[in-house]
């Protein structure tokens, strides 16, 4: 303990070192004027039990132990899927409502999602925003961009989609047949996946006789997403991406809840490089 205390010291005195050499002397010869420094008013003991205080507790877990906590600046991802009490909490602990918020709302799963960025800031913050929208697509090439184009328009269709910027000269293929079949399918692209990573993102209600029937790949209510291979839902494949991807049973993700557009949407965009769309015959 004693040499913990000893680097803390030496820690806490080498910060009031540099602070006190970076302090600015053009008013050295008005007292009054000079503008303090924390090296002025703070002896080392003191800065190291405030850092052995602080010191391993991330901002966010700060936050959570003090209600009164606020940030300067907030950056949001994956917006388009907070509740209005989540935005509320979001407002509240940043009252000056400077926020980078990143979202894409036609990839929204909750029900009660909003219809336009306008209906999420309007209350707060009435037309002081800027939406700057995403123009070009890096990640997914221009085959698939093209084959989701249909399920944008049913999920809006007032959605301009983003210009790839790069083509991989492998068509999205669609297959159907029984659970065999789809076995097969699988076992082809994750030889053809190298090193990559493939996913099959399939319906909740499928999970469970895939798993069965797909040994080899990863899955569960937390799967590690660094093996090679793994099975997901739509909600566990959100914001994620992999090189190649399987859609299973894609009529069935449509049917499937009130938003089945924007699900199949966030199914079919997953991929970098190959996209396969497999339905099941009944057995």
């Amino acid at each position: 303990m004693a040499r913990e205390r000893a680097q803390r010291l030496a820690y806490a005195q080498g910060v009031l070192d540099i602070t006190a050499g970076s302090k600015s002397y053009e008013l050295e010869d008005d007292d009054e004027a000079a503008i303090p420094n924390i090296a002025d008013i703070m002896e080392a003991d003191m800065l190291a039990e405030h850092l052995d205080e602080h010191r391993f507790l991330p901002a966010a877990e700060r936050a959570a132990a003090d209600r009164d906590w606020v940030f300067g600046h907030v950056i949001v991802d994956e917006a388009q899927e907070l509740s209005p009490m989540a935005w509320r909490l979001l407002m509240r602990r940043c009252p000056s409502r400077s926020m980078t918020i990143v979202g894409d709302l036609a990839q929204s799963g909750a029900l009660g999602a909003p219809a336009s960025w306008a209906d999420v800031l309007a209350p707060y913050v009435a037309d002081r925003w800027r939406l700057a929208g995403l123009t070009v697509s890096y990640r997914t090439p221009a085959e698939i961009m093209s084959y989701t184009e249909r399920t944008l328009k049913d999920v809006d269709p007032a959605i301009v989609p983003p210009e790839p910027v790069r083509s991989t000269g492998v068509e999205p293929w669609e297959a159907t047949g029984p659970l065999a079949d789809l076995v097969a399918r699988v076992a082809e692209e994750t030889d053809a996946v190298g090193d990559g990573r493939l996913a099959v993102i399939a319906p909740a209600e499928r999970l469970a006789a895939l798993a069965a029937a797909l040994p080899s790949l990863t899955t569960g209510p937390s799967p590690d997403l660094e093996d090679r291979a793994v099975l997901l839902t739509v909600g566990q494949a959100k914001g994620l991406e992999f090189d190649t991807v399987v859609v299973v049973d894609p009529a069935r993700m449509l049917a499937g809840s009130p938003r089945g557009a924007n699900d199949l949407y966030v199914a079919l965009t997953r991929p970098t490089q190959r996209l396969g769309v497999f339905t099941l015959q009944p057995s």
